[in-house]
């Protein structure tokens, strides 16, 4: 192994000796033949040796042609192997004027540009004193590669700012502020009109991170610029570092005015929310815009801006009174008062200007803005009372709605019970806010004692009103109003039409029960209203059922046919599981058996629900019907039943009713009946009833039997013999 090696080294080293010959006889050959020594002894350029000698012609040579092709050629090696690399720049440097070389030398230069200022010198003169876009954009990106850049470099960024295309400029840009190297001249030099859009937002972005504020150069943005990003921007910038000067002021409201983006002027108006430092200047020069503002949006902009000073600067309070008292615009005065009116309770005298004011103000929303802020002054006295009463009569509803919450704040004492009574008419106005008229309604309520025109108020809005809320407390005035006075605060039709159309029983009960007498006519209407099957829940929530309807009517000998023809209903069709109740339908048929259509009835009843009723009242309401018809009547409908569960419900009758005189007669018949006899269940019946009258089912058994045909005594013809 080891002589191969040696062999390798021997033929290399005879291979560079023999290079190094050829290239001794360029200097001496035609350029011909120089090509030809130059092309042989080219692949062993990566021998250092070579190429040192290989620079030397090159330095020596005339033939810038020749000169470029071999400067071509070396750069194709790397130049990893050229052991002095300063000689070589020099070289190169030497070389430069050329034109065929020139193509070949700046890419070399530049790659050594990186490491080697004096390379870097030299492309920096070479940029200086020519002017092709092309080679100037070449330098220049190996000019840029460095990430720490010298002071000249930085000083020379600089000297060609101005001069380079967009594009070279925005990277020169950029290489400055990562150098942070832009000082404020600089900054406000880059932010002009005239500058690309890119350059602009780069260097905004820069002084937002920096904390600059170049507040000329920023403000002449705001107004001549046509980009409304970049305007948006500058604003956001002196926003962000607060506004403390008029002129910039000035500038916001210009461009809140005027600018033809909507963005940019929301971004202006929107700054004064929270930018603007407000010193003395500041609020005298905002006071003085308002006198002379015309734009809506950006006076109130300004009016909100300065709110929470107003408590701070009277004289602030004092400027915007003066604003109100001149010809402004309504929107603009009813904010003011809504702000000053905050005032009132630190400043007595606000609250007589205030009701000054309300005299002399034609605008309904300004009276309403001046009454509301009155009532949140919470400030009371027999005066204020009377203003709130006189804002209950205005035709505004926005008013009648102030003079509410003014009411709402009267402490509800003795000597405040008239005045906060004296509202109730006002809650007849069913277009003002619900919330307002329920606790209007809630606080007259809780007055004892209420007069009767209060009284009758509650009683019209009860008849009208849509709100749940507002006809409950309606019907416990009218119920207090009941249970102190008595049934002459009744009012009969309205209960009617509760009952009758909306099957709400609120209120009624129990005052019905106790003042029936004072009207039994439309009484028993709204009971008989109460018995229809909407009103079912509303009469279950009163805890009030039917059977109590009933037997209170019949104590008052107050059923008539329709009741009892709903009785013996209710007794044919209602639900099984309510038996108990069946007792009570029988006795309220009692107080009627002069109705006609209980004759057929009560035996429809015994047909179909014997097994549920009680029997005895049964009878006893037979008897009061036919007297002594119903043995007659009884039997007819008995002889009709044909089967053994058709007259089983009859033979239940004759069974709880034993003592009847007709009983053993009707028995007897029952049981000689065949489909009686075969029927187990109409047997086990027939004999419960026989034992309760006292009879033997046996005996009627077998009389009721006919006897079996038996055999003959005599004997029979025989055969014949």
């Amino acid at each position: 192994m080891s002589n191969i090696i040696e062999q390798i080294k021997e033929r290399r080293k005879a291979n560079t000796e023999q290079s190094l010959m050829m290239l001794d006889m360029v200097p001496l050959s035609d350029t011909d033949t120089k090509y030809s020594l130059l092309s042989a002894a080219g692949p062993y350029l990566q021998d250092p040796a070579i190429a040192a000698k290989w620079i030397d012609l090159i330095e020596a040579e005339k033939d810038t042609q020749l000169k470029a092709d071999m400067l071509l050629q070396l750069a194709a090696t790397g130049m990893h192997q050229i052991a002095i690399k300063e000689r070589f720049i020099s070289v190169l440097i030497a070389s430069l004027q050329q034109d065929e070389s020139r193509d070949i030398i700046l890419p070399l230069l530049g790659r050594f540009s990186i490491t080697d200022q004096q390379a870097r010198q030299h492309l920096i003169s070479f940029y200086r004193q020519q002017d092709n876009r092309d080679v100037s954009r070449m330098i220049l990106s190996w000019l840029l590669i460095p990430l720490d850049a010298t002071p000249e470099d930085l000083s020379f960024y600089k000297e060609i700012l101005n001069k380079v295309d967009e594009a070279d400029k925005l990277v020169l840009v950029n290489r400055l502020l990562l150098q942070n190297e832009a000082d404020l001249p600089l900054i406000s030099q880059l932010l002009t009109p005239e500058e690309p859009f890119l350059i602009k937002e780069m260097v905004l972005r820069f002084c937002f991170d920096r904390s600059y504020v170049p507040a000329e150069a920023l403000a002449q943005l705001i107004r001549s610029d046509r980009s409304p990003l970049i305007c948006i921007r500058c604003i956001q910038l002196l926003a962000v570092h607060g506004i403390d000067s008029p002129e910039l002021i000035d500038v916001l409201l210009a461009s809140g005015r005027n600018d033809p983006d909507a963005g940019v002027r929301n971004a202006a108006l929107h700054a004064f929310s929270y930018s603007i430092k407000l010193t003395p200047a500041i609020i005298a020069h905002l006071c003085a815009n308002l006198a002379t503002e015309k734009e809506t949006g950006i006076a109130l902009g300004l009016i909100n801006m300065l709110a929470p000073y107003t408590a701070q600067h009277e004289t602030l309070s004092n400027a915007l009174l003066q604003l109100i008292e001149q010809n402004i615009q309504t929107t603009l005065a009813v904010r003011i008062y809504e702000i000053l009116g905050k005032l009132i309770p630190q400043r007595p005298a606000l609250f007589e200007k205030f009701v000054q004011l309300f005299e002399q103000e034609q605008h309904t929303a300004c009276r309403t803005a001046i009454l509301n802020a009155i009532a949140a002054a919470v400030t009371t006295g027999d005066e204020l009372n009377s203003f709130y009463l006189k804002a209950l009569d205005a035709p505004s509803p926005a008013i009648k709605e102030a003079g509410i919450r003014g009411i709402l704040l009267i402490p509800l004492t003795r000597a405040n019970i008239t005045t906060v009574a004296a509202a109730a008419p006002v809650l007849l106005y069913p277009d003002l806010q619900a919330d307002l008229r329920r606790t209007l309604a809630r606080k007259i309520s809780t007055i004892p004692e209420l007069s009767s025109a209060t009284i009758q108020v509650f009683s019209k809005l009860a008849d009208h009103e849509t709100d749940a809320t507002i006809r409950d407390i309606c019907t416990k005035v009218q119920e207090s109003a009941i249970s102190q006075a008595g049934g002459e605060h009744i009012n009969w039709e309205q209960w009617l039409h509760k009952a009758d159309v909306e099957h709400d029983f609120s209120g009624i009960f129990p005052h019905l029960w106790m003042y029936y007498d004072d009207n039994p006519a439309m009484a028993r209407s709204i009971l008989w209203a109460a018995l229809t099957p909407g009103g079912s829940s509303s009469l279950y929530q009163e805890r009030v059922s039917d059977v109590d309807i009933l037997r209170f009517l019949a104590i008052k000998a107050g059923i008539d046919d329709n009741l009892s023809r709903y009785t013996l209903n209710q007794l044919l069709t209602t639900d099984l599981g309510n038996e108990s109740k069946f007792k009570q339908y029988l006795l309220v048929l009692k107080s009627n058996p002069q109705f006609a259509e209980l004759k057929e009835g009560l035996w429809s009843l015994l047909e179909k629900r014997g097994r549920y009723i009680n029997l005895l009242q049964l009878d006893e309401l037979n008897q009061l019907i036919w007297g002594d018809e119903l043995e007659t009547v009884f039997r007819q409908h008995l002889q009709k039943q044909l089967s053994a569960a058709g007259i089983q419900p009859y033979i239940s009758y004759l069974t709880a009713n034993s003592s009847w005189a007709p009983v053993p007669e009707l028995l007897h018949w029952i049981v000689q009946q065949p489909f009686v006899q075969q029927d187990a269940d109409a047997m086990r019946a027939l004999k419960e009833a026989t034992r309760n009258a006292g009879m033997d089912l046996e005996k009627m058994l077998r009389t009721a039997t006919p006897e079996k045909p038996g055999f003959a005594d005599e004997e029979g013809p025989g055969f014949a013999d």
